[in-house]
C-alpha cells in the first residue's frame, strides 16, 4: 500500500472514531456547548416552619411604606397561623426569603385605569360619584320594596280576616248592628289601604326606572373611557390569572394592586405558596388562581385552605 493511503487511511478512521465519540457522550444526556435550554427547574422544597421573611425592595412608586408593608404582611401570616393554630411565618431582617413591591406594567396599567375611571360625564360627574349614587340609591330601593311588601302580605292577612266575617255575616250569623257597622268601617279602612299601596308601588316602579337610566349613565361612561364595569365593584381586582403576585421559590415580588385589603389578599395568597400550597378548585378559597369572589373587607380560609394546610403540615 502507498504512503499516501495509508495516511489517508489514518486520517479517516481517526475521523470516525471523533464521530463516535461525539455521539456516545450526546447519548449519554449531556447538551452540546452553547444550548439555550433551560435546565428543569426543582420541585419547591419547603424549608422548616417557621419559615422566615423580610421585606425587601419596595418601590416608592407605590405610595406604601416598608414599615406599613411589614404590618400587612404580619396581618397576612396570622391568617395562615390561626388556620394552622401555630407558627408558620416569623419576621427576620437577616432572611434571605424577601418580599418585595416590584413597579411595571401592571400597576402603570391599573393607575391609567384609575385615572380613566375618574373621567367626568356631561354632567360633571365622575364614575366613582354615579356609582355611589346608584350604590345608594339601589339600596333604598331594595330596603323599600321589602318594606312594601311586607305592608302588602299584612294588607292580606287583614282582607283575608274581613273577608270571613263577611261570609259569617252573609251566611245569617252574627246580624248584630255592630257588627255591621264594623264591616262598613272595615271596608272603608281596606279600600284606603289598598290604595295606599298600589300608590307606593308606583312611586317605586318609577324609582326603578330612574335607576335603571343611571345604570345606562354608568354604562355609557364606562364605554367612553374604555372601562370594564365589573372591574369596579367596590375593589379593582381582577378575574383573571392571579399575577398580581408570583412566588419564585425564594422571594415573593408583588407587581399590583390598588388598596391595602387587595394587598393584604395578595399576600396571603403568595404566603400560601411559600409554605407549599397549590391553587384550590373553589372560587371563594384564598388560593384559587383567580381573584372574583374573595370578600376583601372579611378575609378568611375556605375549607379547601384549611384542608389543603393541614395535609400540607403532615408533610
Amino acid at each position: 500500500m502507498s504512503r499516501n493511503k495509508i495516511l489517508t487511511s489514518l486520517i479517516i478512521g481517526l475521523c470516525l472514531l471523533l464521530l463516535f465519540r461525539f455521539f456516545v457522550k450526546k447519548g449519554d444526556g449531556a447538551a452540546p456547548t452553547g444550548s439555550d435550554e433551560a435546565p428543569a427547574q426543582a420541585a419547591y422544597q419547603r424549608p422548616g416552619l417557621p419559615l422566615d421573611y423580610a421585606i425587601g425592595e419596595v418601590d416608592p412608586r407605590f405610595g406604601i411604606t416598608r414599615e406599613r408593608l411589614s404590618a400587612l404582611a404580619e396581618e397576612a401570616r396570622k391568617i395562615w397561623e390561626e388556620g394552622a393554630g401555630r407558627e408558620l411565618l416569623r419576621y427576620n431582617e437577616e432572611a434571605s426569603f424577601k418580599v418585595n413591591l416590584v413597579f411595571d406594567w401592571r400597576q402603570e396599567k391599573l393607575i391609567a385605569a384609575k385615572e380613566a375611571k375618574a373621567g367626568l360625564d356631561e354632567n360633571g360627574r365622575s364614575f366613582d360619584m354615579l356609582q355611589g349614587d346608584y350604590n345608594r340609591k339601589s339600596s333604598t330601593l331594595e330596603n323599600s320594596r321589602n318594606a312594601l311588601d311586607e305592608s302588602a302580605r299584612g294588607y292580606q292577612d287583614r282582607l283575608s280576616q274581613y273577608n270571613a266575617r263577611v261570609a259569617r255575616w252573609n251566611e245569617g250569623g252574627e246580624r248584630a248592628e255592630t257588627e255591621r257597622s264594623y264591616l262598613q268601617s272595615r271596608k272603608a279602612e281596606l279600600e284606603t289601604e289598598q290604595a295606599d299601596l298600589g300608590k307606593k308601588r308606583t312611586e317605586l316602579n318609577q324609582q326603578g326606572e330612574e335607576l335603571n337610566k343611571l345604570a345606562d349613565q354608568l354604562n355609557e361612561l364606562a364605554k367612553k373611557h374604555n372601562l370594564e364595569v365589573e372591574n369596579f365593584n367596590g375593589a379593582f381586582v381582577q378575574s383573571r390569572d392571579f399575577e398580581k403576585g408570583v412566588f419564585d421559590g425564594s422571594a415573593i415580588n408583588i407587581y399590583e394592586f390598588e388598596k391595602e385589603e387587595d394587598l393584604k389578599l395578595t399576600l396571603i395568597h403568595e404566603f400560601g405558596h411559600a409554605l407549599g400550597m397549590g391553587h384550590t378548585e373553589n372560587p371563594a378559597s384564598i388560593m384559587h388562581r383567580k381573584l372574583a369572589v374573595q370578600d376583601l373587607n372579611n378575609i378568611r380560609l375556605s375549607a379547601e385552605d384549611l384542608a389543603q394546610l393541614r395535609e400540607k403540615l403532615k408533610e
